[in-house]
C-alpha cells in the first residue's frame, strides 16, 4: 500500500453505486485518502449523513451555482470520481469533466462501470446512453490532452447485486431462468463493493510514479464470471433445490427487433450483449494489474451473494 497521502472527491458518492464506492474508500484505504470528499444535491439525506458519520466530507451541489460547487469541492484534489447517473443531464457531466481538468486533478474516472460499448455491435441502432457516454469520453479525452490528468474508464461487467433478477432472466425465486442465445455464454458480474476497491487501487497505481504507467486509459474487471447453467447450478446447491429449467429466446430475433426499434430498453441492448459474448471478459480484463491472485481482497462470488439473501 502507498504511504502517500491523496484526497478523492466523489461526485454523486450518496447514489447507488456511488454510496458503495465512498464506503469503500472510508472504510478500507482511509490511510492513503484520508480526505473523502463527496460531492451531492442533498447533504441532509440519511445516505450523506450516514457517510459523515463515517469521515465524509460533504461538499453541496448548488445547481444555481454548478461551477464554483465543482471548483470548491475539486481544488486540492487529487482523484475525482465520477458516479453520477445515467439520468444526470449530459451538460451536467460534461461540466464535471470540464471542472477536473481545469483543477488539475490527477485522475479522473468517468461516469461508466458497466457495459464495454466499445465492444457493441449495433451499428445504426445502438443505445442512445452508450453513445452519449461515448462522446463525453471522447470530449473529456480531448479536454485532458496535453495536462497531467489521466482520463480512467473502467468497465465492470454486470452489477452482481442488481443483475439476478428476473428481468435479466434469473428468477432466482421460482428457480426457472431465460437466457438469450446459448444458456453456456459466460458473463461478467462484478459486486459494487468490489468496483470500489478497484477504483481506490486504480486511483493508487495511477498516483504513484512507479506504477502510473501501467495504468490503462480503459480497464476491464471481472469480479466473477458465470453463464446461465453456472447460476442456475450455484441456486440448486445453495439452496437444495433441483436444477431449474433454463430457457432460451432466439439472439437473432431480438436483436433484429432492436434494429427494427431503435431506442428499445436497455436491457434488450444488454442481453444481446450477453448472448454474444460481449460481456465474457474473462481473456481481457486487468484482474492481475487491480488485485494480482486476490492479494487485496477476495472478488465477491455469486455463491456468496445468494447465502446472503
Amino acid at each position: 500500500m502507498s504511504s502517500s497521502r491523496h484526497t478523492v472527491t466523489i461526485v454523486g458518492g450518496t447514489g447507488r453505486l456511488g454510496g458503495d464506492i465512498t464506503k469503500i474508500f472510508l472504510d478500507e484505504f482511509h490511510t492513503t485518502f484520508p480526505a473523502v470528499r463527496v460531492l451531492t444535491r442533498d447533504p441532509s439525506t440519511a445516505n450523506a449523513q450516514d457517510l459523515a458519520a463515517r469521515g465524509a466530507l460533504l461538499y453541496t451541489l448548488d445547481p444555481e451555482n454548478i461551477a464554483q460547487s465543482l471548483a470548491d469541492a475539486f481544488a486540492g484534489a487529487d482523484v475525482v470520481i465520477n458516479a453520477l447517473p445515467t439520468s444526470m443531464p449530459k451538460d451536467a457531466k460534461r461540466q464535471v469533466a470540464a471542472a477536473a481538468v481545469k483543477s488539475g486533478v490527477k485522475v479522473f474516472f468517468l461516469s461508466e462501470f458497466g457495459v464495454d460499448h466499445g465492444r457493441n455491435d449495433f451499428p445504426g441502432y445502438d443505445h442512445h446512453e452508450w453513445e452519449v457516454k461515448r462522446q463525453l469520453a471522447s470530449e473529456a479525452r480531448e479536454l485532458a490532452r496535453g495536462t497531467s490528468t489521466q482520463v480512467i474508464a473502467l468497465y465492470t461487467g454486470l452489477f452482481l447485486e442488481l443483475a439476478l433478477n428476473p428481468f435479466m432472466g434469473f428468477d432466482i425465486e421460482n428457480n426457472a431462468y431465460t437466457c438469450v442465445g446459448p444458456p453456456t455464454q459466460r458473463v461478467t458480474f462484478t459486486s459494487k463493493t468490489d468496483i470500489g476497491r478497484a477504483v481506490a487501487r486504480l486511483s493508487i497505481l495511477a498516483l504513484e510514479p512507479l506504477t502510473a504507467a501501467k495504468v490503462p486509459d480503459e480497464v476491464r474487471i471481472a469480479g466473477m464470471i458465470a453463464s446461465y447453467e453456472d447460476v442456475r447450478d450455484l441456486v440448486s446447491r445453495a439452496k437444495g433445490v433441483p436444477k431449474g429449467e433454463i430457457k432460451s429466446e432466439d439472439l437473432a430475433q431480438l436483436k433484429d427487433m432492436l434494429r427494427e426499434t431503435p431506442g428499445s430498453h436497455i436491457v434488450n441492448y444488454i442481453r444481446v450483449l450477453m448472448g454474444e459474448g460481449k460481456l465474457d471478459f474473462s481473456d481481457e480484463n486487468a484482474n492481475s494489474l487491480v488485485n494480482p491472485a486476490e492479494a487485496f481482497w477476495k472478488w465477491k462470488s455469486i455463491e456468496e451473494l445468494l447465502h446472503e439473501v
